[in-house]
């Protein structure tokens, strides 16, 4: 795999965390289609380099539809970063009050998004290796009150991550997780009851890492050779708030 042309696909469903992403990975080089189901305006000017593609991730064959189309545009993939964080899972409700429903639409329906987005980029990467990235908040790592579905699936997807990377580490395919700090990856997330530190000394930084120009170079690394010796590891990129393992 060539380390002289990056072709990075970015896929996000629902939350936006993809547009600071998109236009960091594509202002330092890299030829970047961003698969997204969301159909509103970015958070972020994605600039002019971004190959947008509206996808679905209902099911594998729809998200390889997805891929289809960018790989006619950028080119195969050498690195897949993904998101998948249900709108309606951010919304606050008690554990006792959540029904089935609610339950598959917000936990269900994040967990088979990154399923079949580690799926379609098996598809495309299996023969040449590669590196896949799985963002998420670090809620899960700490739990969060009144947002058990959001918990439960980033934790699940960490296991899917981690799981994953033992598969495929034969391939030369890397897969790993990056928790940042909820704040960092949405605005969505300043009314919710999320577990924080309000006192800025215990956290190392002080502040949460900035999506585009401070983490979006660490996911371009683990798509590096230096980067691809690391697999299913999580990375806290929270500021040095939680220092979890």
């Amino acid at each position: 795999m060539s380390e002289q042309h990056r072709v990075i696909f970015v896929l996000t469903s629902g939350v936006d965390i993809g547009s600071p992403i998109v236009a960091s990975l594509a202002a330092r080089g890299a030829s970047v289609a961003w698969l997204t189901d969301g159909a509103d305006a970015p958070i972020a000017d994605i600039g002019k380099g971004v190959i947008r593609i509206a996808a679905s991730f209902s099911s594998r064959a729809a998200l390889e539809h997805a891929f289809a189309a960018a790989v006619e545009r950028v080119g195969a993939p050498s690195q897949v970063v993904a998101s998948a964080m249900p709108r309606i899972a951010l919304d606050a409700q008690d554990i006792e009050t959540i029904s089935d429903e609610r339950w598959r639409a917000s936990c269900g329906a994040a967990m088979k998004s990154v399923l079949y987005s580690l799926q379609a980029s098996q598809s495309q990467m299996a023969t040449r290796g590669g590196s896949v990235v799985v963002i998420g908040p670090s809620l899960s790592l700490a739990g969060a009150p009144q947002l058990v579905p959001l918990s439960t699936a980033i934790e699940g997807q960490r296991g899917l991550v981690k799981s994953t990377a033992r598969q495929w580490g034969k391939l030369g395919l890397t897969v790993n997780w990056i928790a940042a700090a909820p704040r960092a990856l949405s605005p969505l997330f300043d009314k919710l009851p999320l577990p924080v530190k309000p006192d800025p000394v215990p956290v190392a930084l002080g502040r949460p890492l900035d999506l585009g120009s401070e983490i979006a170079p660490v996911i371009e690394f683990l798509g590096s050779a230096a980067g691809r010796v690391m697999t299913g590891v999580t990375l806290m990129l929270d500021g040095g708030e939680w220092m979890v393992p």
